[in-house]
């Protein structure tokens, strides 16, 4: 044991020295040490693994606080639709943050239909439902997509395997033969794996003649997250290549921008930067920026890190780290956050700060910015020897600072025991909480003073809400599930749940409740804020909104989907206008309703194989479709009313 202290010891005090090496050595720039050449880069990576067969290999040795972090510095078909006016009204994404839009798998202009459906992008004319483009990926898939002006830019993944054959041919004794006892040969298949993003920028004002005017490529990575400002792309990615291992041909990141090359090209040393990370393994953060409306080369930058999740606000990107430590005197595991700032610095992104804290958000909306102040709120699980508790936190931190996000002020203890955070909502100077094991309690939580956050109130109802979204000023809606409490004190998900909230004073009020029931029932609206759809026509004092829910019957056998269509009057009613599928008289699964826009008075409902187009103003009638993918194959038995509904006063 003392052999091995002193040799950590030794160890630990070169790297140390090391560090202070690089310290002395690195540039100043972009308010972490950037590497100046890729020998650095590689002298540097080289503390944190071990050197065998041409590879390094991670062994993580250290960790934390450990790491020798350079100092801070600088760097034809007639379809029944029928538009009267020229300028068409129509719903839009739902973004979280007003100013940062967020991509999407359908989008309107009023004019066209931009579908994404597995690796083909569709647009189709809104009135007569004909595809007038359609691009594939022929070697990935695409995820998500942007619409800005007379642009459509799409994100993707790209993968192929590359087969090779390496002989072993049979020379010496000692060497393997065949059962017939000659000389042959063994044949080995290599398969080498590549795979990254993708991005293709589509220049849509010619409909007749739509041209890829931009495509980026980054090898050996996957996109955690993106968002659009002002027409300039964000791209958040994570590149794994060296978090295992490296070899000395492959440990810088490369990309593509075919404004500036049509091949991979290493990113500069220069644009390669250390920052705060979780010390445990190493991957590149990989942070990208293009005005996607002209050709100026992409601003492209690598940081030695990870993230899982991000917000995004008109200023600032926050990058998520979660870690998990044990401490063997207490054997107990702590469980903290580690929160990176960049700032938008001439539309790129810079970084500037890292805070910690205990715990970890549900999602992106568990994250905010408001006057400088970032607001989190968290559920941290303590866990000691053989037991656990839940804690819930919100907590205010300076937003402002550099180098150090530090913590204003947290409000502890939000929910009862037990209780984690399902849903979070900030809207200016408030938050809504909800917490969740037999009953959801709402919480409404008061930030007008960031150094003493309070709880104005606490409305208790059956079930939880998975998501929040603000209608008005004084109206809430609350998507989730309806619970019940079996003998055994099991919580039982029964069915799903579309709430009406009063927030105008301290505590809210339900003013109405709308059931879907039915066994393991669900909304995907509870994990994709994207299939939530709203609308406020012009002039009109209701917003429609549109969700998606799906039952299943019989231990999983029966099965059956609709888009639920509803009116929310903004003097405090709830009205189910129309429940609308695309199932026929065999349920094919690909005919599930994802999502919907709108455009005037009619609604486009998507689905894998199809959209269909309905008249709302007669009843919601059905008009035409349009078929995008074939259905390959059924899975569950067709019931013709599956779903019983209700609404409770």
């Amino acid at each position: 044991m003392k052999k091995f202290l002193i040799g950590f010891f030794l160890v630990f005090t070169s790297l140390t020295f090391l560090g202070c090496q690089l310290k002395k050595e690195l540039p100043t720039g972009d308010n972490v040490g950037s590497f100046s050449s890729y020998d650095q880069l590689s002298e540097y990576l080289s503390q944190f693994y071990q050197y065998d067969n041409n590879q390094y290999y991670a062994f993580n040795a250290l960790t934390g606080d450990d790491l020798a972090v350079p100092e801070s510095a600088t760097d034809e078909k007639t379809s029944g639709v029928n538009f009267d006016s020229e300028t068409r009204d129509h719903s839009t994404t739902n973004n979280q943050v007003d100013g940062v839009q967020e991509s999407d798998t359908i989008m309107t202009d009023g004019y066209y239909i931009y579908i994404l459906s597995g690796e083909k992008f569709f647009m189709i004319d809104a009135e007569t439902l004909d595809i007038i483009y359609t691009y594939e990926f022929l070697e990935g898939y695409i995820n998500g997509m942007y619409l800005h002006n007379d642009k459509v830019v799409l994100l993707g993944s790209y993968y192929y395997v590359v087969e090779s054959e390496e002989p072993n041919y049979k020379e010496s004794e000692d060497d393997l033969t065949s059962d017939y006892g000659y000389d042959s040969m063994y044949p080995y298949l290599y398969y080498n794996y590549h795979y990254g993003s993708k991005i293709v920028v589509l220049d849509v004002s010619n409909v007749e003649s739509i041209t890829v005017s931009r495509e980026l490529i980054f090898d050996s990575t996957y996109i955690t997250d993106s968002r659009m400002i002002d027409g300039y792309l964000y791209l958040i990615m994570n590149n794994y290549s060296i978090q295992y291992y490296y070899n000395e041909e492959s440990f810088i990141p490369k990309y593509m921008d075919s404004v500036v090359s049509d091949e991979l090209i290493k990113l500069p040393a220069g644009r390669i930067f250390f920052m705060p990370n979780d010390g445990e393994s190493f991957s590149y953060l990989m942070l990208v920026s293009f005005d996607v409306t002209n050709d100026d080369p992409a601003s492209v930058k690598a940081y030695l890190g990870s993230t899982y999740q991000i917000y995004m606000s008109a200023n600032n990107l926050y990058t998520i780290v979660y870690k998990y430590d044990y401490i063997e005197e207490t054997q107990s595991y702590t469980h903290k956050t580690l929160i990176m700032r960049f700032a938008i610095e001439d539309n790129e992104l810079s970084y500037k700060a890292m805070g910690t804290i205990s715990g970890s958000p549900l999602n992106q909306f568990s994250m905010d910015e408001y006057e400088g102040v970032f607001r989190v709120a968290v559920t941290d699980y303590v866990y000691e020897e053989y037991n656990f508790t839940i804690n819930n936190t919100l907590y205010l931190m300076d937003a402002t600072t550099d180098d150090e996000m530090t913590v204003i002020s947290k409000l502890e203890n939000l929910g009862k025991p037990g209780e984690r955070i399902y849903a979070v909502r900030f809207t200016q100077d408030t938050a809504y909480v909800v917490t969740f094991v037999n009953t959801d309690p709402l919480y409404k939580l008061d930030l007008s003073n960031p150094e003493e956050p309070v709880i104005l109130g606490e409305h208790y109802e059956d079930g939880v809400s998975d998501y929040l979204h603000v209608i008005k000023d004084n109206l809430m809606i609350g998507v989730g599930r309806q619970a019940e409490t079996s003998v055994q004190a099991w919580t039982n998900f029964v069915g799903v749940k579309v709430a009406l909230y009063d927030t105008t004073g301290d505590v809210p009020v339900n003013l109405e409740t709308y059931l879907v029931e039915g066994e393991y029932s669900y909304s995907r609206v509870t994990y994709d804020h994207k299939s939530f759809m709203y609308f406020t026509p012009e002039d009109a004092d209701f917003t429609y909104i549109a969700i998606p829910v799906s039952v299943y019957h019989d231990n999983y056998y029966r099965y059956s989907q609709k888009l639920y269509v509803f009116k929310v009057f903004h003097s405090g009613d709830l009205e189910l206008v129309a429940e609308l599928q695309h199932m026929d008289s065999i349920d094919q699964y690909f005919d599930s309703i994802e999502k919907s826009v709108m455009i005037e008075n009619y609604i486009y409902t998507m689905s894998y194989s199809q959209i269909q187009v309905f008249d709302m103003n007669d009843n919601f009638k059905y008009l035409d479709k349009v078929i995008i993918n074939q259905s390959y194959y059924r899975d569950y038995a067709y019931v013709e009313e599956p779903i019983s509904s209700e609404l409770i006063d």
